[in-house]
């Protein structure tokens, strides 16, 4: 745009000094109408060029305005992962990139403030992250990206964009995920048909990604058929024309090949059945319902538990889950949570082969660790006694509470909580194998956010101040791998978890081993 406008003030300046007397003969006059169409010309299309600059500026500030209006509650607002999504994109691919279209002489201060608070912004990690959200959202709860567009996941949602769309659909084209790709693309044109020309949504992109999606799939008549769109929108777009040649050559020469021929994707056979959990948990057979009791729990008149006995719930059987109903009161749940906050990390799972804990792409979520030296009001170490109360354990070797918050989306896909055979049995602590596991449910989630046992199809829904509790080895010290479990994506609300990891040693009187390996 600069360009521009320096190429016709040196056009007038050159003009002026090389006909400085051309008011003296009318004929030196004549070239200075055609040299004045061109400046016309030139100073149209920088107008036009700044008008579109100055809409592309005026609509996504419409765009923030629009979404920060329906703000009432922020932390109610970002429970809704296409809101969170959205703030995502606006960051990482609005605000970072509006130096594009902002004049450093017009808008200094605007540039001053985007650069002295550039730190806190969102990352480009973050953002792929966030889009991976959605896609794991819509891939675990069979959404179809027009009905997650629409933003009716929670009665906050704001819809998404045409470009929101797009941006999620490139992403998966970067990844070589046709089927994403495909679906996300379809739903940009979806809602550019719906935002009436007020969009400044690229159209010949998004078919040239669906053209060589379909292609990349072997559907090479859908291929052929968004090229075609392609060209309506773009005649001069050269690889479509090629692509063009390219299929009606392919169509005469192998009619075979010009059908649709979509080659069946691949099916992970657990994750489909984490997945399928994670919708719905198949129904307990009605012969077992007798033996799912609930029940006061004192622990042999423990005299921490005479006066407040645990509410408990047999919830499962094989294996033996129970559920600690207001295990936590609303006051120790946010303690918890003031303590964890500073300490807040990206949360880590052990690498089965060094025993080292590390970031992981199948754990979405931040964590802190809490001991009863953080706390002086004594809150953990209460908490600590009365796991201790209730579980018979001692909790001298358990590891420290951890208090976990999930993201957008977040989960933990499936896993075990104790080390296999083969595996580093948590040597760096030298207190034994993890053998029984306490998760405390620290909020009530809206939507998704269950822990489920896919092998067995066990699925446990939020409560918040209650508590699951399960033994992750058998008496004879041998792994009980029916407990291999999973934390199903959050759709929509904040997942607080606290969980706390028992270890073998200093239970051998208070758990003796059984006499056989099956015990």
């Amino acid at each position: 745009m600069k360009t521009t406008v320096l190429a016709i003030f040196v056009t007038l300046y050159l003009c002026q000094s090389v006909h400085s007397e051309v008011f003296t003969a009318l004929i030196h006059m004549e070239g200075l109408i055609e040299l004045e169409r061109d400046l016309l010309h030139n100073l149209n299309v920088y107008i036009s060029s700044e008008k579109q600059r100055l809409l592309h500026l005026e609509r996504f500030s419409d765009r923030v305005e629009e979404a920060l209006e329906a703000v009432s509650d922020v932390s109610q607002h970002l429970h809704d992962p296409v809101n969170a999504f959205q703030m995502m994109n606006r960051y990482t691919n609005g605000w970072m990139n509006l130096h594009e279209n902002v004049y450093a002489e017009n808008g200094q201060d605007l540039m001053a403030n985007i650069s002295q608070n550039r730190y806190q912004f969102p990352t480009v990690e973050d953002f792929s992250g966030a889009v991976a959200a959605i896609i794991r959202l819509q891939d675990t709860y069979n959404l179809e990206p027009s009905t997650i567009a629409k933003g009716k996941l929670s009665s906050k949602g704001l819809s998404m964009t045409s470009d929101d769309c797009f941006t999620i659909g490139r992403y998966a084209y970067n990844l070589k995920d046709w089927k994403h790709t495909r679906g996300w693309m379809l739903a940009a044109l979806e809602k550019f048909d719906e935002e009436n020309g007020t969009a400044l949504l690229d159209v010949p992109s998004v078919y040239d990604h669906l053209a060589f999606s379909e292609y990349s799939v072997g559907n090479i008549k859908k291929a052929a058929h968004y090229t075609r769109e392609l060209l309506q929108h773009d005649s001069y777009h050269e690889r479509a024309i090629r692509n063009k040649e390219y299929f009606e050559k392919l169509s005469s020469e192998q009619p075979d090949k010009f059908v649709d021929d979509e080659q069946e994707e691949v099916v992970d056979t657990e994750n489909e059945k984490y997945e399928k959990v994670c919708r719905e948990a198949p129904p307990i057979p009605s012969h077992l319902h007798k033996h799912l009791i609930c029940y006061y729990f004192d622990n042999n008149r423990n005299p921490g538990l005479i006066i407040r006995p645990i509410k408990s719930e047999i919830a499962f059987l094989e294996p033996k889950i129970y559920i600690f109903h207001d295990f936590l009161s609303d006051q120790e749940m946010d303690r918890l949570k003031e303590l964890a906050n500073p300490k807040m990390r990206r949360a880590t799972a052990r690498n089965s082969l060094t025993g080292q804990f590390e970031p992981v792409a199948y754990r979405i979520s931040k964590s802190g660790w809490l001991s009863a030296c953080d706390d002086p009001l004594g809150y953990v170490s209460r908490i600590d006694q009365r796991i201790e109360d209730t579980t018979g354990l001692d909790m001298t070797t358990a590891e420290q509470l951890q208090v976990v918050n999930y993201g957008i989306g977040g989960h933990y896909e499936p896993h075990y909580d104790f080390a296999r055979t083969g595996e580093d049995p948590f040597t760096g602590l030298g207190s034994g194998n993890r053998i029984a596991t306490l998760l405390i449910y620290m909020s009530d989630v809206e939507l998704g956010g269950a822990t489920v046992f896919p092998l067995v199809g066990a699925r446990i829904s939020p409560e918040k101040g209650s508590a699951a509790y399960w033994w992750n080895l058998k008496k004879s010290g041998e792994g009980d791998y029916s407990t291999r479990h999973a934390a199903c994506p959050v759709l929509v609300g904040s997942k607080w978890v606290c969980n706390k990891w028992i270890h073998e040693r200093g239970q051998e009187f208070r758990r003796p081993c059984g006499l056989s390996p099956d015990e």
